[in-house]
């Protein structure tokens, strides 16, 4: 299904391109070089495209606003969702190899910083307070991802388990990731976190885990993700994609206020704390200067 949707709306972006274009030939000259070329531009700036395209960086500027965009890094912010799943890792790395000027590392940290100011938005849904009464009050989470959005897991499950009971981190490879459809559909919730290339593995056992009754609560990037169609509760997050690996800066930071959200409404959290740092200090957990 989100293969399909991404599909249309590329389809639909080009052809309401194309319709601009009979404007004026300067749309018309970069409306068929983004046709051509709509891979290659998402590690792109807009001076680069206005090089390539033979047309004035402004030029670009006004085209993406003809087409409803608030400029051109709204524009490729759209372009970038809708063709996350075709650009793979070694076609990331062929054009960064041949762009390795500074402009590039400027254009990335710009993108991740408009990523991050879309977090106070995000924090203020009412989605997001659903979520921290969720993971606040279920009596089981079962943590779930796949491939490289599993990398966010192990910090969650970390804090998770440092102000809560009961919360399991499951992977592929993992025993209990076979068998995580047997608990009780009634008491446990299901949490996953998932980004483009979103795992066929990940999706798949979400379709089990929805058809056996469990509520399923998603962080991932898109609402036409396969994931946003099967989860109960879902968290729109964006991530930068213009590098030779997704950047996930955001929705560590938005993991990072979600968990101190939970902490908030952990009763007795403040006796934890206390029993687990005296456990630490007396296992002398971390290092301490000697003093002479």
């Amino acid at each position: 299904m989100k293969q399909k949707f991404n599909s249309t709306d590329l389809k639909n972006l080009l052809q309401k391109m194309m319709d601009i274009a009979n404007d004026s030939p300067t749309y018309e000259k970069l409306a068929h070089y983004i046709e051509k070329n709509y891979l290659r531009m998402i590690f792109m700036t807009a001076g680069e495209v206005a090089h390539e395209a033979n047309i004035s960086q402004g030029s670009v500027s006004r085209f993406c606003r003809a087409l409803g965009y608030y400029g051109f890094n709204d524009f490729l912010r759209s372009l970038q969702k809708f063709v996350s799943e075709e650009i793979a890792a070694p076609q990331r790395l062929q054009y960064l190899s041949q762009n390795k000027s500074n402009n590039k590392i400027r254009s990335i940290l710009n993108r991740e910083h408009k990523n991050i100011d879309e977090l106070e938005a995000i924090l203020s849904q009412p989605a997001y307070t659903q979520l921290v009464g969720k993971l606040a009050t279920a009596p089981e989470i079962v943590l779930l991802s796949a491939r490289m959005s599993a990398t966010l897991l192990p910090y969650a499950a970390y804090i998770l388990n440092k102000i809560r009971n009961n919360v399991v981190q499951l992977q592929p490879g993992n025993p209990l990731w076979d068998t995580v459809h047997l608990r009780q559909p009634d008491t446990t919730l299901i949490f996953t976190l998932a980004f483009p290339r979103y795992p066929t593995m990940l999706v798949s056992k979400m379709q089990e885990l929805k058809q056996e009754g469990f509520t399923i609560a998603a962080i991932t990037d898109s609402m036409v993700s396969p994931v946003s169609y099967l989860a109960d509760l879902v968290l729109l997050v964006p991530i930068t994609i213009s590098s030779i690996f997704d950047i996930y800066s955001t929705p560590m930071l938005l993991l990072n206020f979600l968990l101190r959200d939970v902490a908030q409404k952990i009763e007795g959290l403040e006796q934890r704390l206390d029993r687990l740092e005296t456990m630490e200090a007396k296992n002398r957990s971390y290092y301490k200067q000697l003093m002479e």
